[in-house]
């Protein structure tokens, strides 16, 4: 709430405040009662979170940050929409109760005479039917019409009800494709897809939080070649989760021998290190990266080949763009899923847990949620019981093979792109051994 020129509370967020609690007619005609602490308080939140997403957001001319005043909803809080869904994973219902938040605070603002640019698409009125079975209080047969508004700047299918995940995974098939699709524009994409849907962090996550070496949150964290010698066949990762909580997850051996043949240090074509003086020598000296706060001394994880940064953004739109190729649906948060459901099979056919497979099984959802919950920091049991059904329908509908690795040469697309790529064929043999050895090795009982 404060404002980052002055360091003083900001007037505005303040005096909306103090009318959604003393007079909310004067935000908006229709509310006609006070709003109370908790409501006040859950507003502010939101429209604050708007705001620090804002600031964060890289801008055409490669600026970061725009003021919410300057913010438009196309160029800034549409974007921003998607990524809480597709990237954030965020629910449809909650994402409507930020949305209508800003929506109401940009309205006061309207009203108050205070320039903006946030024009955002005008709400849709909807009649609502009410009936017999809609009121269990009333006996009598009745049908009433009420008008209700429908927010319109969220997708209406996101707040429908999914059962199960299984048309946000990816079979095993499309992975490879897109795997290979995205090592062409450059082996660092391939390998970041590889390691969410190995490690099922959020893009986020991987992004900020997937480390090179040593460093403050992860102060033991080992290479590849460390590991192999000492013979450690997993290490802990510790990252930053959805709402600021520090978590922790096991990182597979093998998917650190991916790491390093594929992009740390390949066989052909550019290393790490290479990539790194690029960035020191050439990205460092750059507008975007004076903007950006990069620093020459710093060590970014994910670099592309000329040495710039990968970014939550960049990486979902190369995702999107190489399936959209494919004629496929992917976003990085479909991996997040398709590593889940994969995890949680390998966990439940592991443990003999198969038998008399049931999503009803009150026992097997609990023992499941317990491992998801740890790995993951799932809250909610309903999450998981999802994945439990995925798999569920998976099986009943004889697609278990999408779930299960299968070798390259099977597809005459694979073999092609193979015979012509010799440093793809190199990488995606790597690759292949990784994905049949990983049984992911998972520890759920660590404090953070």
């Amino acid at each position: 709430m404060f404002d980052i020129k002055t360091n003083m509370p900001d007037t505005l967020i303040l005096r909306y405040a103090i009318y959604k609690h003393q007079y909310p007619g004067l935000i908006d005609s229709k509310l006609t009662r006070k709003s109370g602490k908790k409501t006040v308080v859950d507003a502010i939140q939101r429209i604050c979170y708007l705001i620090n997403r804002l600031s964060e957001q890289t801008q055409i001319d490669g600026t970061i940050g725009t003021h919410y005043l300057a913010a438009t909803f196309e160029c800034n809080m549409e974007p921003l929409i998607q990524a809480m869904h597709h990237e954030g994973a965020w629910r449809g219902e909650s994402i409507e109760q930020y949305v209508k938040a800003w929506r109401q605070f940009y309205l006061f603002l309207t009203l108050q005479g205070v320039d903006h640019e946030m024009l955002m698409p005008d709400v849709k009125e909807v009649s609502i039917y009410e009936d017999q079975d809609n009121n269990f209080l009333s006996h009598t047969s009745y049908r009433r019409e009420r008008i209700g508004e429908q927010e319109t700047a969220i997708d209406a299918n996101w707040k429908e009800y999914q059962d199960d995940y299984k048309d946000s995974i990816l079979s095993i098939e499309q992975f490879w494709l897109l795997y290979a699709e995205m090592f062409k524009v450059d082996a660092v994409y391939a390998v970041m897809a590889y390691t969410e849907l190995v490690t099922c962090l959020r893009v986020s996550a991987l992004v900020d939080c997937f480390p090179l070496g040593p460093n403050k949150r992860n102060p033991k964290w080992l290479s590849y070649k460390e590991m192999k010698r000492d013979e450690i066949t997993s290490q802990k990762l510790r990252y930053l989760a959805k709402g600021g909580k520090t978590k922790s997850l096991l990182v597979p051996v093998v998917m650190m021998e991916v790491f390093y043949d594929i992009y740390e240090k390949p066989l052909t074509g550019p290393d790490y290190y290479q990539r790194l003086k690029r960035y020191q020598e050439v990205y460092c000296e750059t507008k975007h990266a004076i903007n950006s706060n990069y620093s020459i001394d710093d060590m970014p994880t994910w670099l592309l080949e000329n040495g710039t940064p990968v970014s939550v953004r960049s990486y979902q739109k190369v995702m999107q763009e190489c399936a959209e190729r494919l004629n496929i649906r992917a976003h990085p948060h479909m991996l997040r899923h398709t590593g889940v459901t994969q995890m949680l099979y390998r966990y439940i056919k592991n443990n003999g847990l198969l038998t008399g497979f049931n999503h009803t099984n009150l026992m097997l959802i609990a023992d499941a949620h317990i491992m998801l919950q740890g790995h993951l920091g799932h809250v909610s049991v309903e999450t998981t019981r999802r994945y439990i059904k995925t798999i569920e329908r998976i099986i009943k509908e004889s697609q278990l093979d999408m779930l299960l690795n299968s070798a390259l040469s099977i597809s005459l697309k694979h073999q092609e792109m193979l015979d012509t790529n010799p440093r793809l064929a190199k990488g995606m043999t790597i690759l292949e051994s990784a994905l049949l050895k990983a049984d992911i090795q998972l520890d759920y009982n660590e404090p953070v």
